[in-house]
């Protein structure tokens, strides 16, 4: 056990929050390798390591003194791992199921287009996008990222970066309805 890294310990949770910078800086590649393996990209990677570390401030409390202090860490870490997994593929299950849903609504117009017309048209109405409308599409349906990074991303509030997207789907639906009407 590291001594050090056992008074630090003992300084955070005095209220020494400045001596959590030893842990992170005496624990960070191992934190680091278990996101990186698991993620395989170097910003995912980042943001892991970082939340790991918060989620690891947050409930040192829990953390019982004596005990192999890198063992209760790397487990912190793999469970923040295994949470943006489960989030990920969640997301990516909600996305399918707006694909099929916005599918459906758009009807029977739709139904009769070729799908391969629908894509060109969305591509080309992609083009037509600038700025926060094409950085948050972009975001959210390439990066599949959450609306609170998007956000966070744009420089907006979480409500209107949701009413962007809005805004550019109801956009790129008449953009791709007049374009394939056209045909």
């Amino acid at each position: 056990m590291n001594k050090e890294v056992e008074e630090a310990i003992q300084n955070v949770l005095a209220g020494q929050i400045d001596e959590f910078a030893l842990i992170v800086r005496t624990y960070q590649p191992e934190v680091w390798r278990i996101a990186a393996f698991a993620m395989r990209d170097v910003a995912a990677t980042e943001d892991i390591v970082q939340q790991a570390f918060v989620d690891a401030y947050s409930n040192l409390k829990r953390y019982r003194p004596g005990m192999d202090f890198g063992a209760w860490l790397r487990t912190v870490a793999r469970n923040r791992v295994r949470k943006e997994l489960r989030d990920r593929a969640r997301r990516s299950a909600r996305l399918r199921f707006y694909h099929e849903r916005l599918e459906q609504r758009m009807g029977s117009d739709m139904q009769t287009l070729h799908r391969e017309r629908v894509r060109t048209a969305l591509a080309e109405c992609r083009k037509g996008l600038s700025g926060d409308a094409a950085k948050a599409v972009e975001l959210r349906y390439e990066k599949s990222l959450d609306f609170t990074a998007i956000a966070e991303s744009l420089g907006r509030t979480v409500a209107a970066a949701r009413q962007l997207l809005s805004r550019v789907r109801l956009t790129l639906k008449n953009c791709i309805e007049e374009r394939t009407s056209r045909a």
